[in-house]
């Protein structure tokens, strides 16, 4: 059968920004700009599964949150319907970026040596013994093993109600001493020097570069979930505390994601979690799908055309304009700009906290949320990520509907934060010229030979040209 190319699932339009583009070294989401590697692994998804992608509008509002978060580097949790394609999105995107991705799908068994590791003995007999005893600490002989599989691996919360902040503790897996205790008090006769260390799903998915996708995590146990508390932090990192405090080395192609079913209703074991762990994330919800879209989608399938192709006015993304790690906004605007800004930014996410604490928005969607310090880092870094030179204002427009109104599902609620977010009024920034921007240096250029062009005195032409 000949090749599926990625090329072939997005159709070329005749503007000047295409949807998506796809260059050796990166795929480009509507001027979204993520790395691409050039080889492709046996973990990159085959071009086959895609045959039936549809690039609606709502699968390209899906990609462009994924791709966002990619370059901001930045964990997302999706929470959508099922069937909306959350998951089916992610991979497609992966398969685009010849990324290697992996699944995993939580539930209620799911333990911390199914994400952190374990020491499992050499032998496969005995490995299999002891990790039967793990998964079902019930059928121990010894009721103190039981006990300390069941504390150390899985513990139960005292509801299936939302889970308070300060009862989320981080889970520590069983060492290798108390590995041993086990297999000890089992009868399991496992031989000195036999036990070995046995990464799980998160330390490997690490250590190469993959792309994380942890289905249904609110299926299960928040404590386990804790866990990944800091590598959802930029650059942040995973010590064993079980292999001796081992540090995982973090490739820089790693990223973290999440999906979930709303809690309650018709998806059962589905129960909200702590509103202070999902800040954790880029919460993203999006919905469901329109019966407009199934049918348009079912159609497609069949062959029929897309009503309403998928188009982008501009690119969202300017390499040139990136503000980079060791530079600040002031070294692009003046302070009072950014002053003025941020004054603003600050009583408006305040004003829409407020209305989140009085339900006034939100109240219908059963997995709670708040707007709180960490949306004011995902604020400033998307104006930095996504900088355009003279287009600031439709950056923070951008930035406020993707950090607080795509939490949102209600059309009511994300316009009364919309209106909120319309009394930032900020004048379109003045930009400075930075010593050795080389794009602002080649645009200055071109306005120098622009004004010589229309004929001024020689005396001024020496001028302008630094003579």
């Amino acid at each position: 059968m000949e090749e599926f190319k990625p090329s072939e699932l997005v159709a070329p339009l005749e503007e000047e920004v295409e949807p998506i583009k796809i260059t050796e070294d990166k795929v480009i989401v509507a001027g979204i700009e993520i790395t691409r590697n050039k080889e492709r692994s046996e973990l990159v998804p085959n071009a086959e599964n895609f045959k039936d992608f549809i690039l609606d509008e709502f699968s390209f509002d899906m990609l462009k949150r994924i791709a966002k978060a990619i370059a901001l580097n930045q964990p997302i949790l999706i929470e959508g319907e099922a069937a909306t394609g959350k998951s089916y999105t992610v991979e497609y995107l992966a398969h685009l970026a010849n990324m290697p991705v992996y699944r995993m799908s939580m539930n209620g068994q799911t333990d911390v040596t199914d994400l952190i590791g374990k020491w499992v003995p050499r032998t496969d007999t005995l490995r299999k013994r002891i990790e039967d005893l793990l998964k079902n600490p019930e059928r121990a002989a010894n009721h103190d093993v039981r006990k300390l599989i069941e504390s150390k691996t899985r513990i139960k919360p005292a509801s299936a109600t939302e889970i308070a902040p300060e009862k989320e503790k981080e889970m520590i897996g069983l060492t290798r001493e108390e590995m041993e205790l086990i297999a000890m008090k089992e009868g399991i006769d496992v031989p000195e020097g036999e036990w070995v260390w046995q990464d799980g799903d998160m330390p490997r998915q690490m250590e190469q570069g993959a792309w994380s996708v942890l289905d249904e995590v609110n299926t299960s146990e928040p404590q386990v979930l804790v866990r990944l508390n800091r590598p959802m932090e930029r650059g942040g990192d995973l010590v064993l505390h079980e292999d001796g405090s081992r540090k995982v080395p973090r490739h820089e192609n790693f990223r973290l994601m999440a999906t979930v079913n709303p809690p309650g209703g018709r998806y059962k074991g589905r129960v909200p979690l702590s509103a202070e762990w999902i800040s954790r994330w880029n919460y993203q919800n999006v919905g469901s799908l329109s019966p407009e879209i199934r049918a348009e989608r079912m159609m497609a399938a069949e062959g029929v055309p897309l009503e309403k192709e998928v188009t982008v006015e501009r690119a969202l993304f300017e390499p040139e304009s990136e503000v980079k790690p060791d530079e600040k906004l002031t070294d692009y605007y003046e302070a009072d700009w950014i002053k003025d800004l941020f004054l603003k930014y600050a009583a408006f996410a305040d004003s829409v906290q407020k209305l989140i604490e009085k339900r006034e928005i939100a109240k219908d969607q059963k997995q709670t949320f708040d707007f709180d310090q960490r949306d004011d880092q995902r604020f400033r870094e998307y104006l930095r990520k996504f900088r355009r030179s003279g287009d600031m204002k439709g950056v923070i427009k951008e930035a406020l509907e993707y950090i607080f109104m795509n939490k949102l599902v209600k059309a009511e609620d994300r316009k009364k934060v919309k209106d909120a977010a319309d009394l930032i009024k900020v004048d379109e920034p003045k930009e400075k010229i930075p010593t050795g921007d080389k794009a602002l240096e080649k645009r200055l250029r071109a306005m120098k030979a622009g004004l010589l062009g229309v004929g001024m005195a020689e005396d001024h032409e020496d001028a302008m040209l630094g003579k």
